[in-house]
C-alpha cells in the first residue's frame, strides 16, 4: 500500500505567530488569519493526508510572514483504486504511478472547483488575484498546477511540493496565466512522485508557455518535505507576496 509521509509532525521553526487565529470548519479546513491580511495562501494537502498534517508547517510559515493568511483545505474521504480501495481523503483517485492520463478526470475536475471556490472566498474578503498563491504537496500540488494554471485571472503564484500534472492530454494554460511565478520543489530520491516525473512536468509546463517556472532539487529527499525546502519557500513567498503590496516581477 502507497504511504503517505505528510502525517509526520513538522517543525521548522520555534515557535508561531500567536497574533495569528486558527479555526477549523465543518468540512475540515484550516485557517491561519492574522489580523490584517493583505495576501493570502492556500495549501493543499496530498493523498491520505488532512490539513492537519500541514497545519504546523503554515503556523510556522505565518511567524514570518504576518501579513499572509493561510487556508488549508482537507479532501473528501473516497475510495483509491491504487490503494486497494481504501478509503481515505484524496483529491481524485489515482490508478497507476506511471500514467497520470489514467486519473480521475471528474475528480480532478470536482476539486478543482473546490480549489477556485476558496479562492474566490478570498478576493471577496478583499484579496485580490493578484495576492492569492496556490500550493500543495504531492496531489495537492498536482491540483494547484492544474487549477493555477487554467484560471481565468492570474494568481501572485503557485507553490508545489513534489507534484505533477494530472490529466496530461487534456491540460493546457490559459493565456492570462503564462507569467505567472511557479516554484516547483523535488526531491531526487522521491520513491513515489518519481524526480523524473516531477522534471517532466516542468518542461511541459514551459513548452505550454509557461515563462516565470522556478525548479528546485534537493538532495536524498524522498516524497517528504525538508527545513530547507520550508526556508526556500518563505523566501519565495516574500517576494511573490511582500509584506508592502508590491508584485514580484513577472
Amino acid at each position: 500500500m502507497l504511504q503517505t509521509p505528510q502525517q509526520q509532525q513538522r517543525t521548522f521553526w520555534q515557535r508561531s505567530n500567536m497574533s495569528a487565529k486558527t479555526t477549523t470548519d465543518k468540512q475540515g479546513t484550516i485557517e491561519i488569519t492574522p489580523a490584517n491580511p493583505t495576501a493570502a495562501v492556500v495549501f493543499v494537502h496530498g493523498l491520505g493526508d488532512t490539513a492537519h498534517g500541514w497545519a504546523d508547517a503554515m503556523q510556522q510559515l505565518s511567524r514570518e510572514l504576518t501579513h499572509v493568511k493561510f487556508v488549508l483545505p482537507t479532501a473528501r474521504a473516497q475510495p483509491v483504486t491504487l490503494n486497494m480501495g481504501m478509503r481515505m481523503p484524496s483529491w481524485y483517485d489515482i490508478k497507476s504511478l506511471t500514467k497520470s492520463d489514467d486519473d480521475d478526470a471528474a475528480g480532478i475536475d470536482e476539486s478543482r472547483d473546490i480549489l477556485l471556490s476558496l479562492i474566490n472566498k478570498q478576493v471577496e474578503a478583499g484579496i485580490p488575484h493578484s495576492r492569492i498563491v496556490l500550493g500543495g504537496f504531492s496531489q495537492g500540488g498536482a491540483m494547484s498546477l492544474y487549477t493555477g494554471f487554467q484560471i481565468k485571472k492570474a494568481l501572485a503564484g503557485l507553490l508545489v511540493f513534489s507534484g505533477y500534472i494530472p490529466k496530461q492530454k487534456d491540460f493546457a494554460l490559459t493565456p492570462e496565466t503564462a507569467n505567472v511565478p511557479l516554484l516547483m520543489c523535488h526531491g531526487d530520491a522521491d520513491e513515489v512522485v518519481q524526480f523524473q516525473w516531477g522534471k517532466l512536468s516542468k518542461d511541459k509546463l514551459e513548452a505550454a508557455g509557461a515563462k516565470n517556472v522556478e525548479f528546485r532539487v534537493y538532495n536524498g529527499m524522498g516524497h517528504s518535505a525538508c527545513m530547507e525546502e520550508l526556508e526556500d519557500a518563505k523566501h519565495w513567498l516574500q517576494r511573490v507576496i511582500p509584506k508592502d503590496g508590491t508584485c514580484a516581477a513577472k
